[in-house]
This record gives C-alpha cells, structure tokens and sequence, in this order.
C-alpha cells in the first residue's frame, strides 16, 4: 500500500504532532484499540477522563508509543481502514497512510468498527428490518401458490435500460410499422431486449441518485428491494445505513416534519443514543442511502428536502416511480427504465417456478408474451401450477386473477375478504374502461381515445406514451400494459352489452374484422358464476344467466358452418378451426355447451394434421369427457402432441371409441416425439400393446420402439401395413432385438397386397433363423412363441407355409421350430380355395392336434384342387361357406362337384368319403357357421340355398348314376324349423321331395305366391308333410294372398269330389291356428288385429263367390280357419259389406265386440248393420 520502509513506531513519530492536530472521532479509534487488546480498561478510563480532545489525542498517541511497534501498527490499520471517518478531509495524513507499507498477513482480515458501537448496532438493526422486508415480500408472492406447489422464488433479472426515453416521432412510427404485422409478430413486440449489463449490484455501488421508471407490475419494487437485501447481505467493514419507505403503504409520511421522525419514526428506531445514531446519520450522509417505493409527488416537505438536497446533502436516494410520474423528479437522477422480464428470463422464471408445466404457457404466446410483466408472470405461475389436478385453471381465470391481483395491490393493500366490495365500489370505472378498450379493439389500435378515468387502480392497467402530433408538442396517451388485457376488458364491456353479442360473432367471420374473434374465450368464462368472480360485481347474475341461455348455441350455429368449409384445418384465420371453438368451451366449463358440439359434430373429433399444444390437449380432453353417455371416434393422423398435452389426453380415453388407427396414431405420436413420453400409461390403456405402422423409412420409430419394449413386461406388438410398402430389414433388426420382451406379435393387414404381410414375417423367420446360426442365440424357438396364440391370421399361416416350403431349398430348416405356431391355430379357418393350393391346406391341417372347422370365402372349381380338397376332410370337423363373399350359384356348384367326386371316388376305392363328406355339413345351421333362427332372411338364404343344392344333387345323379342322396339325407334334414317359401322360384315338386325327406312335419310360409293351376295343384301334395301355413305379412300383397288361398281351397274341394281324398280338411288343418295367416301377431296390436279381421273378411267373400260359381261345398271344412279371429274386431264399414259382416259373425261360437274405424252413412247399410246386433257383444 505504501512505498517507506519505516517501522510503525518510526512512522507514527515522524508525524506526531500531526496527528495530535487532525484525528478525529476519537471513540472510534480507542474502541478498536481495546478490542484488539492494545489498550486497557485503565487506558480507556484515562483518556476518556481527559477534558479535550486534544489532550485526549495527546495522550492516545503517547499511550501507543510507549506500548511499541505492534501497538502503533495496530494505530496504522485502524486509521487506514477508518480514515473516512477519523481523518479530515483535507487532512495531509490521508496521502500519509497510504504510503505506509502495512503487512500480507492473516491480521489483515480483522474487523474494525467504523463508527461508535451503537451506530454499528443500529445498522444491524436495519439490516434485518430489510432481510424481513424481503422476505415478507416473497412469502406474499409464494401464498398465491397452492400449499404443495409453493416455488423458492427470488430475484429474477430485469432489463434496465439507461438510456433515457424514445423519441415520440420514433414510436408513432414504430405503431405505424406494427399495425401491419400478424398478431404473433404485434404479441413478440412484447418482450423487451436487454442490451444493457445493469444489475442491482451494479445500481447499488453507483454514487449518483437513481430513479427507476416503470409501467405498473413491471417489476420496480422488486428491483428496490433486491438492492435493499444485497445492502443487508453484504459483509463489509463499512458503517453505512439504508432505510426503504413503500410510499403506498405509509401515508403518514406526508405529515413528518423532521428526519429523525421519518428514519426513527417512520422506519426503525435505534436502541440506544439516537442522538448519537442520528448525528452520525448527518454527519456522514455519504453512507445513506434512502429508498422511496411508488413516489408520486413532494409533497412531503421531509421527503422534498431528501431529493432536492436541502438534508443529507450526500445521501443517495432511489425513488421508483410510474411514467406519469417522473417529471416530478430533478433531471440530476440517473434515469433507468424497468422493462420487465425478456424472453430468456421468462423461461427461466417459468422453469423455477413450474418446472415441467412451464410447456403449458411456453406454448401459448399470449400468456407467454404476457408474462413480461412480472406481476402477470407471478399470477400466471401461480395458476398454472395447478400440476395433476384434473380440472386446470383456464386463461381467463388467469386474467381474472390477475386483474383481482392488481386492485388488491393498488387499493391500498385491500384485504382478500374485502376485495368483491372494493371492486365493486370501482364499478363505473372498471366499465368506463372496458368500454374504451371494446372501442381500441374495434378499432384495430392499442391508443385508448376518451380515457377521463384518472383512478390509479384503473390507471395500473396502463402504460403512458408520448405521441407527437406537432414538431412543438406532443400529447400522451395512454395503452394496456398487454393487448390480451384489452382484449380481456373489452369482452367484459361486450357482456354488459349483449344486444351487441350477436354482431361481434358474426363480424368474426369476416376478414376486416377477424381479430375480433379473440374477445370470444374470455366472454365464455366471464359467463361463468364459478369462483374467481369478477363479473358479480360490475353486472348482475340475472343479466349474465340470460345472456348465458343463448350465447353458447349461437356462437356455435354461427361458426360451425366455418368449421365445415374450411379448406385447411390449421388456417385460423379468418376462419375458426377446431382448436379454437375446444378453446372457447375450456373456457366456459359448460358441459351443455360441449354436448351441443360433439351432436354436430356427430362425436367425431378429426384433429388431424394439428399441433396440439398442452392448452389445447387439456381443452380437447375437457370436451371429449363430458361425452357420458355416447363414445367419441377421435382421429390423430400426422397430430404432433407434447409430453404434457398427451398426459391430458390420456385422461379422456374411456370416452373415446379404442379402435383403428387410434392406438397406431397415438403410438406414432409417442414415438415421433423426442421429449420424454409416458409409454408406460398408453401401454397400461391398452391391454400392453404397442402399435407400430411399417414403413421403410421410419429407423427411428423403430429403434424407440425396442427402447419401450425394453422398460416394459412383455409386450403384445400390433403390426400395420397402411400402404404397400417393402418389408423393411430395420424392423426385422428392431424385434429380433426386442424379442424377449415381446408376448405376442400379431398383424392388422391394410395393403391391397396381404403377400407383404406374408413377406415380411417369412423374412423375420429367415432373418432369425440366420442369426441363430451364427451366433447360437435361441431366437427360432423365442420368435415362435411370439407367434403361438389363437387369433394369429390362419391365411397368413397358409401363405407363410408356402413360402417356406421355397425357403427351405435354401438350407435353412425352421419347420420344426415353429410347428407349434402352426398349431396355435384359430377355431375357424377361413380360407380362399383360389389362391390357397389343397396341397398347402393338407399340409397344415395334418399339423393339427385336432380337427378344424373351415370356411370357404372362394371356391375352385378345377378338378384337381376338388378332388384335392377331399384329401382334407378326415382333418376338418365342419365345412362352412361366407354367407356374404361367396355367390350361391358358385357354393352349390363346388358342393354339388364335391359330393359327386366325393361318390366317384367311393365308387373307385371303396373308401366311405361320401358318409366322411356328410359328417361335415352335418350341422344345424349348414352351410354358413352362425346364423340366427330369428333372422327370417337368413334362414330364408338357408332353406333357398339346400333347396338349389338338393335340385342339382338330383340332376347330377340322373346323368351320373351315383347314389350320393342317401348319404347326404341328414344334410338335407339340417333345415330351420320354419320354411320361408318362394313358390315364384321353387319347383313344387323339389319342394315336395325335400318335404318327404323331413323327419317331421315343417311349418311353411309363403313369400311368394304362384298363381298356375298346375302349381296350386302340385302345392296340395305337400299338405301331408306341412304342420302350419302361413303368409309373410310385409313381402305378400293381401290381395295376391287372398287369390292364392281361395284358389287352394277350391282346388282341394274340387279334388276331394274327384278322388274322395279328405284334402280340404287336411287343408284347413294347417289353417287352424290362432294367428292365421300370419305365423306371430300381437294381440295388443290394433294395427296387425285389423289385418287380420279384413283378410278373413275378404277370403270369405272371396270364397263364397268360388261356392257360388262352382257349387263346390267349401265353407263347412273351413268354418273353424274363419273362427280363428281376434276378440275385438275392428270394422271399416266403408269397406266392408254389412252382408259379408253378417255372415261372419254367424260362424262365431260367440258374440264379439266390434269397434268400428269408419262408419257408413247409406241408408241400406244402416239398415243391414241393424241385423249384426244379436251377434255383437259390445260396440265402441
């Protein structure tokens, strides 16, 4: 430090007399000599006992000399590190010590006292007064965060910028430059560039006085107190004081009239000597610095005589004010403006205050852009952080909260419970605003025009701005602090204004007025009585709730047009798209709401080709959940999902629709994805299987997906052909590796080419094959029984068979490997006889432990393959065709084939194929596998089909001579216990034959009717073997079924006087039954009674006209088919003939209620009706 090489002792002597003269703060000096041992209680005693301070200098000078050279040295340093305060300030000595050449060693980090004790205690004092400050200001900040998601907040950096203001000329044409941007582009405007290297630290050690400038919430405070905390924090030698004054908070101030009131009454008061405290506070003004938080004006004469100087001459004051407020301020001040968070800070705000649940606002720029200024960031962190719960805040609740937030904060610290009532009281204003920021919106500007309001709550929303309008003035105006938070206010004005509603949401739809579209979601949760309120208290529950009955059917009748013509989905603008109405009922939390769309929408979610950010997922969740009752088809082809998005899909799955491509979209999505996913819960979702499209170029899917298998249980692994595609040898690679973690591997064919399917694993079995020659790993015998399970595609069985049988020319010998995959078979078998050759089936069938059921979906009708086939029956239980694939003409011609060559061969060998044939369509719903005896239709393709088969089994017979139909008889008595027929289309005699080979009696119904003599003639033949006739009630015209019967009643009367055959009452036999002609009626039916009634009517008429003609005696056999009607007759008198009627109710056993439908008004009809009365129970 110096350059003398003098002793201590030698030093001090040369200038004795010197510092005899100019020492100073004397107390100071003999303190630090005590505490370091030097002097005594008897030294201290003695020179406090001396009566002036030159003889109290005299004699601590003497004192030190006698002790030695450590004594004066420990003099030296005290003086050196106190020489601010015990030295003058133009004192020579100053330059003296600094020459003195004091010591490197450990003595050199003790700690002197710069001033008296108490002056040291009392900066104690204030220092833990600003710890506490700092940390109440903090505690406030981490309560607005639920209990378990409190963060660690603390001082994130601002941009400050020193550079003074922009030219007004600038930002009028920086607006101007603006106005012509996309809305994200205005939105990024938002974050402030931080060109400057200013920090507190550095602001602290500045000598000059600050003012720092700032919009509302920008962060000045918390830039004021984190200067006042590293102040607190700082260990340091220096005696220096600093005291802080939130001026919102002490209106007291104003009424101080003295300094030691405002620093001792007004702050914090020393313990002891505040005279001393005090004095040492004005003596060394250059050690204070003063804090004035939120000062808008002088008009403390205290606080005035602090900034202009006139006290604490060298005091540095800090005062942190709004723009409005700075021009009350000298220009002397070091001007620095608070801009808030940059776009970096931001997201290290949001990761220390979120964590993982930054994406949520990271991925939505309004919010993102918002939190620029840190009293939104707090509140947008604090209602973000909601974590797992199943009901996350929406955005409006954010805004909500933060406008709640800002009144609390500029209402004089108002008091939560107090809160409805003080914004209530601010109710005329708040709406004054929200009516300028509608206009501003409507306008397309952010220059608020007509703002009279000059309420400092109202203001805190706002920013001033200096517009030039002359090159001699300019003019300020004033802008929201974020163009969301107009947004926000303007919805609230469009509320209390709903006749307007209607209009917005159809300008919406237009280009001019497309921005207007973005008032809609706040409106939606504005309408919401749910807490946090706002809307209570500025318009009454009433209005909202009638607005609420209307808005949200016709907002969506208005914009669901838009949806459905829009060209591309991801286009928002002008139009709306799907994401943004999800949005709007997020927003609202209504469940009515949400039911209204998905009806529109027919509960089809097409969501394809859209980024779905984590607000969006969470808003698609909430619609798809309130669906209870109905399931949801959703489609997420080519979707690009986040980590936190899809942890809010999942949430809604039990109620959509898990079927394909669902589970193989969601798969891609996860795989795609380079965050790091939840495998595990899509696993878990469903049944543990993993859904993988295959195409050649997708390694990295691939590779992710044997990662998953890897950290999962076995895994069952769906395979998917979207498109014809090569087999791919990266996924080959992929599942050998992944082989021991997979359960089971099945294929879900989509190629119009199923051969790839087949390919592709006769590659993977070669592949495996290949590598456990080379490198001895078990992987035939692992991959077989990934193969082994029951549902495994038996044509891709058939086909891989094949090509393995080429394979095997090549030395490779994985048949016995995996013939237990060809033997964990499915049940059924279906197989197509065109492209399946018989050799093949024959080969896997003889694999089986037991015989198959097979089903034909296409025949062959060579010779070979026929009589091939047959080879295969002693290893098939049951033989079906596909009622649907295969033409009946095509199934009755190769079972016609088959059964001829079957007897041919029997004839030939002498083997029982024929009865061995038989034993496999001897089966009751033969030839299809299911079908229900309900089903009239197909019961009707049954009957049809054994009828067509019976018929050519004949024929082939007459030209063959083979006896095939005795074998076959327990094939043709396979019938349903109903026989719907078509006597248009069925021979009466085949029908006849079929009859006598029944071993009981069958119930017939007529489909159809035939209307030739020679086949009414032929039908009554069949009357022996028929225990029921009846009519199909919808297929037959009533008239064509009455022509029918009568014609069949006279021809069984006409044969019965011919041939003496008691045909009628065989005839009538299968006639008596209680529903006749039809098999089932209701009785409670009016409709079907009625029906009834006028057929027998109508056949009686019909029928007496026939006895008339003929003189055939018909009418006594048949009186029992005509008193099978129902208990209440239902007569159109209009129609029917009162004679006809008469005759009718003769033939009862008893009297019946009759209900007429429509009346006759002639006088003969009248009259006639008289005559039914004897014979009716009961008229209505």
């Amino acid at each position: 430090m110096a350059c003398s090489k003098q002793s201590a002792l030698q030093y001090i002597r040369s200038v004795r007399r010197h510092l005899e003269r100019d020492l100073k703060n004397l107390s100071v000096i003999v303190e630090n000599l005590y505490q370091q041992k030097v002097f005594s209680d008897e030294d201290v005693r003695k020179i406090r006992a001396e009566k002036t301070n030159e003889d109290k200098t005299r004699r601590i000078v003497n004192s030190v000399i006698k002790k030695g050279e450590d004594a004066c040295y420990e003099l030296l340093r005290i003086i050196d590190t106190s020489r601010k305060r015990t030295l003058e300030r133009s004192s020579r000595l100053d330059q003296w010590i600094s020459c003195f050449s004091f010591r490197e060693d450990a003595q050199l980090d003790t700690n002197y006292l710069q001033g008296p004790s108490q002056c040291h205690r009392y900066q104690e004092k204030l220092k833990s007064k600003a710890k506490n400050l700092s940390e109440q200001f903090w505690t406030v900040s981490k309560n607005l965060f639920e209990e378990k998601n409190k963060p660690k907040l603390s001082y994130t950096s601002l941009v400050l910028n020193t550079q003074g203001n922009i030219c007004p000329s600038k930002i009028k044409k920086l607006k101007n430059k603006k106005s012509k941007w996309s809305r994200p582009k205005k939105l990024r405007t938002y974050f402030p560039e931080d060109k400057s290297e200013m920090s507190p630290s550095k602001l602290l050690k500045k000598d000059e006085d600050i003012l720092l400038v700032g919009k509302p919430g920008i962060g000045k405070t918390t830039l004021a107190l984190e200067m006042l905390k590293i102040w607190a924090e700082r260990d340091t030698e220096k005696l220096d004081y600093m005291f802080y004054f939130d001026m919102r908070e002490t209106a007291h101030i104003t009424k101080v009239t003295s300094l030691e009131d405002l620093l001792f009454s007004g702050y914090i008061e020393p313990d002891e000597d505040k005279e001393e405290v005090l004095e040492d506070i004005k003596k060394y003004s250059d050690n204070v610095t003063i804090i004035f938080d939120g000062l808008t004006d002088l008009s403390s004469s205290v606080v005035k005589k602090l900034v202009e100087k006139d006290l604490l001459q060298y005091a540095k004051i800090i005062i942190t004010c709004r723009p409005d407020d700075e021009d009350s301020f000298s220009e002397d001040f070091l001007r620095v403006e608070v801009k808030g968070f940059s776009e970096q800070t931001i997201k290290t705000y949001l990761s220390a205050t979120l964590g993982e649940e930054q994406k949520k606002v990271l991925n939505n720029l309004e919010l993102f852009t918002l939190c620029h200024v840190p009293m939104y960031a707090l509140m947008v962190a604090a209602c973000c952080s909601s974590g797992d719960s199943p009901q996350p805040c929406t955005i409006t609740e954010i805004y909500i909260n933060i406008v709640r937030l800002c009144f609390q904060m500029n209402g004089n610290n108002t008091k939560t419970k107090h809160l409805n009532s003080f914004i209530s009281s601010k109710r005329e204003e708040i709406l004054g605003l929200a009516e300028v920021a509608f206009l501003a919106t409507e306008g397309k500007t952010v220059n608020l025009t007509e703002l009279s309001c000059e309420d400092r709550c109202v203001l805190s929303f706002l920013k001033s701005l200096d517009i030039r309008v002359s090159c001699t003035e300019t003019e300020t105006k004033y802008a929201f602090l974020h163009y969301t938070v107009q947004e926000f206010f303007a919805a609230v004005w469009l509320l209390k204004n709903p006749d307007k509603i209607k209009e917005v949401v159809q300008q919406c739809l237009t280009e001019e007025k497309k921005h207007m579209k973005h008032l809609i979601p706040f409106m939606c949760r504005l309408l919401n009585e749910k807490n946090p309120s706002l809307m209570k208290c500025l318009i009454p529950a009433l209005e909202l709730r009638n607005t609420s009955n209307w808005f949200f059917q016709e907002l969506i009748n208005t914009v669901f047009p838009c949806l459905c013509e829009q060209d591309d989905p991801k286009d928002s603008e002008p139009d709306f798209n799907i994401q943004f109405l999800f949005q709007c009922l997020y927003e609202s939390q209504s469940p009515e709401a949400c039911i209204y769309l998905l009806d529109k929408l027919d509960y089809c979610l097409d969501l394809s080709g859209e980024n779905l950010d984590p607000h969006c997922c969470c808003a698609v969740a909430y619609v798809v959940t309130q669906s209870k009752d109905k399931k949801i088809r959703l489609n997420l082809e080519d979707a690009t999902v986040s980590e936190n998005g899809m942890r809010r899909l999942l949430g809604c799955f039990n109620n959509v629709r898990w079927c394909d491509p669902l589970p193989r979209q969601l798969w891609e999505i996860l795989l795609a994805s380079d965050e790091q996913m939840d495998h595990i819960s899509l696993l878990r979702l469903d049944g543990n299987r993993l859904h993988l499209s295959v195409e050649g170029k997708k390694k990295k899917l691939f590779e992710r997906a044997v990662k998953v298998m890897k950290i999962s249980t076995k895994v069952n692994v769906c395979l998917y052909w979207d498109r014809p595609t090569a087999v791919c040898q990266h996924l080959c690679e992929s599942l050998l590796e992944a082989l021991p973690n997979i359960s089971s591997l099945s294929f879900v064919p989509r190629s119009s080419d199923p051969s790839e399917e087949t390919r592709f694993l006769r590659n993977l079995v070669c592949r495996a094959a290949e590598r456990e020659q080379q490198t001895g790993e078990k992987l035939e015998e692992l991959l077989s029984s990934v193969c082994r399970y029951k549902t495994f595609p038996i044509k891709m069985f058939v086909d891989f068979l094949t090509d393995l049988y080429s394979e095997t020319k090549t030395g490779l010998r994985v048949l016995p490997s995996f013939q237990s995959v060809f033997q964990s078979t499915p049940s059924v078998w279906s197989i197509n006889l065109s492209k399946t050759k018989s050799s093949i089936l024959l080969e896997m069938l003889k694999l089986q432990p037991e015989k198959k059921q097979v089903k034909l979906t296409v025949c062959s009708y060579e010779e070979s393959e026929v009589r091939s086939f047959l080879q295969c029956l002693p290893y098939i239980s049951q033989l079906s065709f596909n009622l649907y694939r295969l033409d009946p003409d095509k199934r009755t011609r190769f079972l016609v084939n088959l059964f001829c060559a079957a007897a041919e061969r029997e004839q030939q060998t002498g083997e029982k194929i024929v009865e061995l044939l038989s034993s496999v369509c001897r089966y009751e719903t033969f030839p299809f596998q299911h079908l229900d005896d309900d089903d009239e239709e197909y019961m009707e393709w049954k009957l049809s089909f054994l009828l067509d088969l019976f018929s050519h089994v004949k024929d082939c017979v007459t030209k063959t001579g083979l006896r095939v139909l005795p074998s076959l008889q327990s094939v043709f008595q396979s019938t349903p216990s109903v026989w719907s027929i078509d006597l248009s289309e069925t021979k009466t005699s085949i029908l006849l034959e079929m009859l006598k080979l029944q071993p009981e009696k069958k119930q017939v119904k007529l489909t159809v009717c035939s209307y030739e003599e020679s086949e009414v003639r032929s039908f009554l033949q069949c009357l022996p073997y028929i225990s029921q006739l009846s009519f199909n009630l919808h297929r037959l015209d009533p008239d064509k079924r009455t022509t029918f019967l009568v014609n069949l009643f006279c021809a069984a009367a006409e044969r019965e006087q011919q041939t003496g055959e008691k045909i009628v009452e065989l005839l009538s036999s299968v006639c008596r039954y209680e529903t006749f002609p039809f098999q089932h009626l209701d009785d409670d039916d009016e409709e079907y009674m009625e029906w009834k009634l006028s057929f027998l009517l109508d056949l009686f008429s019909h029928v007496k006209d026939c006895v008339t003609k003929t003189g055939l005696r018909v009418l006594p056999s048949f009186q029992s088919v005509f008193q099978s009607t129902p208990s209440v007759w239902f007569i159109d008198l209009s129609e029917t003939k009162t004679s006809i009627l008469l005759e009718m109710l003769k033939l009862q056993p008893e009297k019946k209620q009759v209900k007429l439908t429509k009346c006759s008004y002639e006088e003969s009809e009248v009259r006639s009706f008289l005559q039914c009365l004897p014979y009716i129970s009961k008229l209505r």
